[in-house]
């Protein structure tokens, strides 16, 4: 008996040895941020190519990760700590590190708004000039330039320290706002640029109306994904179902294709090292990076992560981690394929995730890792595609290879942990690993814009983020700054760096390189009258961008921005020229935005006519532009990053074959 229980310590030690060390439940979960709204082209800084490629919805982004909004870019940003981040066109913003209770954002040029949703959140953006950090509840715009930059507090209160002179300033909503150069800083009126704030205002209409979403999508859901709850009502149903010894709840997609299958509709891009899903569906992103997806009753379910225990819910106990896609890979000559994994088989990644079921791929420990692909449950359920269209397409349905089986699977086909050269051909020499969708880039920023991101890059290796009662402690510490209302600092003027993309390595001394306010509604507005055409043209922009995301989401703002300039300008066109410069008062934007929540329409039509008056002018210089109002959203997806997006909405919309035909 001794001889025998020895021999099984033996054996277990050597069992032990072999199979490689897991990352399991002490690593610390990743916190990733999520891409939720576009308008017009939003550009992907990609370092291992020192290039741009242009992102979609849904596409992940965290530390170390910079974007770049266009000519006409607009984009929404969410990160599941309670960050929500909007930025406007030609801006660019770094992500200088990301946890649970800390986000730190670097705005090198461009107009962004903050929001800090969570109660234990600190959010520190910086700039050239100095840093501002937002407390839970807080709101605020950062306008940054190259010669100064300006914060606005929107709601609750905000820091900002300067950044050459050390000095802390506190800024109120409702108070002049924070104006600061290289070496001073002075105070402005607060006054928002009307035609951003109204884009902001109609973001924040879309979610007051799908925030009213209840049932047992906001139940089930972590309360960092329950922004999410209205797709999960509006493209399935949760039902009971007996798995793993009882009765859990799991949901269920109904507006997809017979035979739909989870890692199906999208795409593999390489992001972090690892394959990164990119889904097109609308309920895609929360179900194939949070969870599980179970094949069960000849249908595949979704069992949803768990953040913490909750007594009295019948789910699956899947911790809530983000993951680029649990699959595991498969190939035979010219095919690669992957399985989905059932909920407690290993997932293989190159990066360290974090979760009790993720190992961490190395050089060292990849030659001992051995798989089979018949261990895997849902092995004749495998994904299988040429390789080469494993990343030149964006939907992987009419390109997979049929007749498919368990058999063919396991007698023909090996499995690896993570993709390489030997699963695809030259895989570490194609460049198209790195693409969110098969769009070419016309235009790009120039590659002047790569010098703090390489700067930021080094101080992102270097440091660590510090937890957010430090930061507020080390902030307290900062000697209060005297604001010199004497100094004369210009408005933030922001450098247009989007070129040609064969220009972007010309010379910047060769290229006459556009400057502007950034805050071009704002001041500008009341010396339009002797301006000619051209300031006006560019409140056009702007305004005509909530009207593209009202048509790309029926149901939200309906009458808050595209009503308005159809009627006003048709009834009193002479009186409202009057009007602009009370439209631009810094008390409506404070006050509108703190209503956001409980959702104050009302009060937010009469600020959001104002912003209309603009167009009232144009509207009788230029008549047409009115006419073409309608065709602006099948405009923008022709420029770029849209066409991605727009095409993924319309399978979003596909007919639910299922249940509901349409």
């Amino acid at each position: 008996m001794k001889r025998l229980l020895g021999l099984l310590v033996v054996l277990l030690l050597a069992a032990l040895l072999i199979v490689p060390p897991s990352s399991a439940a002490d690593e610390p979960p990743i916190v990733v941020g999520r891409v939720y709204h576009i308008e017009g082209d939003l550009l992907r800084f990609v370092p291992e190519e020192n290039d741009w490629v242009a992102a979609v919805r849904d596409a992940p982004f965290s530390s170390g990760d910079t974007l770049y909004t266009g000519n006409s870019g607009m984009a929404e940003l969410i990160v599941p700590n309670g960050t929500w981040i909007r930025i406007g066109d030609n801006t660019q913003v770094q992500f200088m590190g990301l946890d649970s209770d800390v986000s730190e954002v670097d705005v090198a040029t461009g107009l962004a708004r903050f929001y800090n949703k969570d109660s234990d959140l600190v959010i520190k953006v910086t700039s050239p000039f100095g840093y501002a950090l937002a407390y839970p509840g807080s709101v605020f715009d950062f306008y940054v330039g190259e010669n100064s930059a300006e914060v606005i507090a929107i709601k609750g209160k905000i820091t900002f320290v300067h950044a050459a002179t050390n000095a802390r300033y506190e800024i109120a909503a409702g108070n002049p706002s924070i104006l600061a150069d290289q070496s001073q800083v002075s105070s402005e009126d607060g006054t928002v640029d009307p035609n951003w704030d109204g884009w902001n205002r109609t973001r924040e209409s879309f979610w007051a109306s799908k925030g009213r979403t209840t049932g047992r999508s906001f139940q089930y859901l972590p309360p960092a994904l329950r922004h999410d709850a209205y797709v999960f009502e509006e493209n399935g149903r949760w039902e009971q179902i007996n798995y793993d010894g009882g009765n859990r709840w799991f949901w269920r997609p109904t507006r997809v294709a017979v035979g739909w299958a989870p890692f199906t509709n999208g795409r593999w891009t390489e992001w972090y090292g690892d394959q990164t899903w990119v889904p097109s569906e609308p309920f895609g992103y929360t179900t194939h990076h949070y969870g599980n997806w179970v094949y069960t009753r000849n249908r595949w379910y979704w069992a949803p992560p768990v953040a913490t225990v909750t007594i009295g819910l019948p789910l699956l106990n899947i911790g809530f981690f983000w993951n680029p896609g649990r699959v595991s890979w498969i190939h035979s000559g010219p095919n690669v394929g992957w399985v989905p994994l059932a909920p407690r088989e290993t997932y293989y990644s190159r990066h360290r995730w974090g979760g009790p079921h993720v190992v961490h791929v190395t050089n060292v420990n990849i030659t001992q890792i051995n798989i089979r692909p018949r261990n895997y449950a849902y092995a004749r359920h495998a994904v299988v595609v040429p390789q080469r269209d494993f990343y030149t397409v964006n939907n992987y349905k009419t390109v997979r290879v049929k007749n498919i089986n368990n058999t063919t699977i396991i007698n023909n086909y090996q499995a690896a942990p993570v993709i390489s050269n030997t699963v695809v051909n030259n895989y570490t020499a194609t460049k198209q690993k790195y693409n969110f969708a098969n769009v070419q880039v016309k235009e790009k920023p120039h590659k002047t814009v790569t010098e703090r991101i390489e700067t930021n890059q080094k101080v992102i290796k270097q440091e660590k983020i510090e937890k957010a009662s430090v930061i507020e402690q080390q902030v307290k510490g900062i000697k209060e700054g005297k604001i010199n209302r004497e100094a004369k600092i210009q408005q933030p003027k922001a450098t247009n760096y989007i070129v040609p993309a064969n220009e972007i390595n010309r010379p910047k001394s060769e290229m006459k390189l556009q400057q502007k306010e950034i805050k071009k509604a704002g001041r500008e507005d009341k010396k339009e009258p002797s301006v000619s055409p051209k300031p006006l043209p560019k409140p056009d922009k702007p305004s005509a961008k909530p009207v593209v995301g009202e048509t790309e989401k029926p149901g939200k703002p309906k009458g808050v921005a595209p009503s308005k300039p159809a009627p006003k300008p048709e009834t009193v066109a002479p009186p409202k020229p009057a009007p602009k410069t009370e439209r631009v008062a810094p008390a409506k934007p404070a006050t509108k935005i703190e209503g956001e929540v409980s959702e104050k329409p009302t009060p937010k039509k009469e600020r959001v006519t104002t912003p209309k008056q603009q167009p009232k002018e144009k509207a009788e210089r230029i008549a047409p532009a009115k006419q073409e109002d309608p065709d602006q959203p099948n405009k923008k997806p022709v420029r770029g990053a849209p066409d991605k997006v727009r095409p993924q909405d319309k399978q979003k919309g596909e007919p639910d074959e299922q249940e509901k035909p349409r």
